[in-house]
This record gives C-alpha cells, sequence and structure tokens, in this order.
C-alpha cells in the first residue's frame, strides 16, 4: 500500500499529499498516520521537502476538519433538530452529549487525532453541537499542527526504521490518549455531579 502510495505522492507531488489528507480526514478509509510517517520517510530520501510536507499534511487535514464541521452544522444539526424528537430517547441523548461536549468535549478535538477512527467523527460532532467555530478552530488547528508535527519528525527521523518501529508507537499513543480522553470525560461527569448537588444548597440559601 504504501509503495503505491509513495508512486502517487512521487508523481503528482503535494497535491496528492493535499489530497489523501483531506479525503483520509473526511472518512475515506485511508491510514492518515502511517501516511504522515511515510511522508517523512520520503523526506529523509530526499524525495520530499520537510517544511513543505508538514504544512501540506497539516493544511490537508485541517481544511477537511473545516469541511466536516460545517457539514455538521448546516446539514446534521438542522436535520436533528427537526426531526430529532420522534427519536424520543435518543433525542435526550444527544441533547446531553450536547451540552458535554460544548463544556469538555471540545478536548476530544485535538486528542481524537490521535485516536484511529475517532477523529474522523468529531468536527462533524462539533458542528451538530454549535461548538463555537473559534473554539472548534483553536482545539482543531493545534491538534492537527502537533499531530502532523510529530509524526512527519518521526518518519524523517526513523528514516529506512519507519516502518519497523512505527506501529509500536502510534499503538502506545492511542491507548495513552484514549486513557486522557477517558480521565476528561470522568472528570466532567464528577464536576457536573458536584455542581448539580450545589445547586439546590445555593437556591435554599437563598
Amino acid at each position: 500500500m504504501m509503495a503505491s502510495f509513495g508512486g502517487y505522492i512521487t508523481q503528482y507531488g503535494y497535491g496528492a499529499l493535499f489530497g489523501l489528507f483531506f479525503l483520509g480526514i473526511l472518512g475515506m478509509p485511508l491510514p492518515e498516520e502511517t501516511l504522515l510517517v511515510f511522508s517523512g520517510f520520503l523526506v529523509s530520501t530526499g524525495k520530499l521537502e520537510y517544511w513543505p510536507t508538514f504544512f501540506v499534511c497539516f493544511l490537508g487535514s485541517v481544511t477537511a476538519m473545516t469541511a466536516a464541521y460545517w457539514i455538521g452544522r448546516t446539514l446534521g444539526f438542522p436535520f436533528l433538530e427537526r426531526y430529532g424528537k420522534r427519536m424520543g430517547m435518543g433525542y435526550t441523548v444527544y441533547k446531553k452529549t450536547e451540552d458535554w461536549f460544548n463544556r469538555v468535549g471540545k478536548w476530544a478535538l485535538p486528542v481524537g487525532y490521535f485516536i484511529p477512527g475517532v477523529r474522523q467523527f468529531t468536527a462533524y460532532f462539533a458542528g451538530i453541537t454549535r461548538l463555537p467555530f473559534p473554539t472548534f478552530m483553536l482545539y482543531t488547528y493545534a491538534g492537527g499542527l502537533f499531530w502532523s508535527l510529530l509524526f512527519v519528525t518521526l518518519g524523517w527521523q526513523l528514516g529506512d526504521r519507519w516502518d519497523d518501529v512505527f506501529d509500536l508507537i502510534s499503538r502506545n499513543l492511542a491507548i495513552f490518549f484514549l486513557a486522557v480522553l477517558a480521565v476528561i470525560a470522568i472528570w466532567s461527569y464528577i464536576r457536573h455531579k458536584q455542581n448539580a448537588a450545589r445547586k439546590p444548597k445555593r437556591e435554599e440559601s437563598q
């Protein structure tokens, strides 16, 4: 697979790299992390330049995330608001998840980059839940910057060894960031419960 991608990137250059990341983030089944590291490997061989490679990978990913956000906001949100109440309990769960996402779930945007299968959905859901766009940009673009820089640099530094080491690194990173996301979710739940418990006491004191 990487041989075919390598030939494609070599033939069509940075435009091909941008297109692959754009389509992968939007939902096409492509191994984005592997592509990032492989692009770094191509930098080590002299077929690509480091900074243009990093910039194109970053730009492709955040452009796709931005497109997914607006798809969720302009199509997903009106659909759920119009037809969601017919879902019964499902709509209630959606509204609670909307509240959670706007309070804490925004952290899933940068963290989700490192969890395969998660990053493709966070931007859509951010749009559906109407997370303010400046907030979306801050968390998403910061996560995309770190994600692109880390994996392109790994491929560049590992060189010919990238294929041997990458699976171990990416798997451990995914486990680590899943744990981070779980801690954020638990912390959010505990704080929400504490605030809910304090509210009646404040009302009684008034």
